[in-house]
């Protein structure tokens, strides 16, 4: 089986991937994944598809297969190709790029093409509804009326709660400087997207923000993890960024994202950390986190995938 785009083909029998001319090593479940997107687009493949497709027989968490979306970019990426290559549909799976996805659609109308003109007696057939590049049509389940409800009661809540604390007079140090200090934050004028990024040290991260905005990519920085749910409550983002270890808790980062998947937010969740442990990589993936990042590289090629 060989997939082939204009930049790169990949053959499964060999376990190759060529492009520019030269050919790497590449790993059966890498393939695999490429190859699971390139029969679901346009459409994206679910997180659970994926994981019962690769892992056959084997229970994985969600940690697994970001982990295996990260190496493929990287595989791609140290060989020399610079493209987009799989993009993040939020909470739900994994797409394949788009003009990846084209170039796809293409080869098969092509093909078509092909056949009609050998056969021209033959009556076209009508597509079949599960042809993998056949587009169809999504149904999108309707929200009731009580799922409004709950999350604009729970923005009600976290909102109150906040303006308990600032009467409190700083009852501990995450509400002081939730007093103290006002969320920055940094949005060039045709951003891409957000990011939201919770750190009590947003200076050891200037550079991180910097590439982001360089990106086009609005940055907003905040110190505490109320601040940043109140944030969540009246803004979109694409990405929440969090530390571990904030105002003497150890786990401040952990209860955030809990606090998060708790009040109904879907955003996808990246621990940015000193120390990767298989503690930590499965307590954030138990609590529905993405990953957990130790080095600036890796965080932009999972940062960047949403945009």
């Amino acid at each position: 089986m060989k997939l082939s785009f204009s930049a790169f083909s990949i053959d499964r029998e060999s376990a190759e991937l060529l492009i520019n001319g030269t050919v790497y090593a590449i790993d059966e479940r890498n393939i695999m994944l490429i190859q699971l997107l390139a029969d679901s687009y346009p459409e994206y493949c679910s997180k659970q598809n994926c994981l019962d497709k690769i892992w056959v027989g084997t229970v994985v968490s969600d940690m697994s297969l970001s982990k295996l979306v990260s190496d493929t970019r990287k595989i791609f990426s140290k060989a020399g190709y610079s493209e987009p290559l799989i993009q993040t549909v939020h909470g739900r799976g994994y797409r394949l790029e788009h003009v990846l996805g084209k170039q796809l659609s293409l080869q098969t109308e092509a093909s078509t093409a092909d056949g009609l003109a050998a056969s021209p007696q033959t009556a076209p057939k009508t597509p079949s509804t599960s042809a993998p590049f056949i587009e169809r049509r999504k149904k999108i389940a309707p929200i009731s009326w009580w799922e409004i409800f709950a999350k604009v009661l729970i923005a009600l809540l976290l909102v109150l709660a906040l303006i308990f604390q600032f009467l409190l007079g700083g009852a501990n140090s995450d509400s002081a400087m939730t007093q103290t200090k006002n969320p920055n934050y940094s949005e060039p004028t045709k951003a891409l997207g957000r990011v939201l990024w919770v750190d009590d040290h947003p200076e050891n991260n200037l550079a991180e923000k910097a590439y982001l905005e360089q990106k086009n990519i609005g940055v907003y920085n905040t110190v505490t993890s109320e601040e940043a749910l109140m944030l969540l409550s009246m803004y979109h983002y694409q990405v929440v960024i969090s530390d571990m270890g904030r105002h003497g808790d150890s786990l401040a980062g952990l209860k955030l994202l809990q606090a998060i998947r708790a009040a109904g937010y879907d955003t996808d969740f990246y621990l940015y950390t000193y120390v990767e442990s298989p503690g930590v990589i499965d307590a954030i993936a138990q609590s529905g986190g993405q990953a957990v990042v130790i080095d600036s590289d890796a965080l932009y090629e999972l940062i960047l995938a949403h945009f």
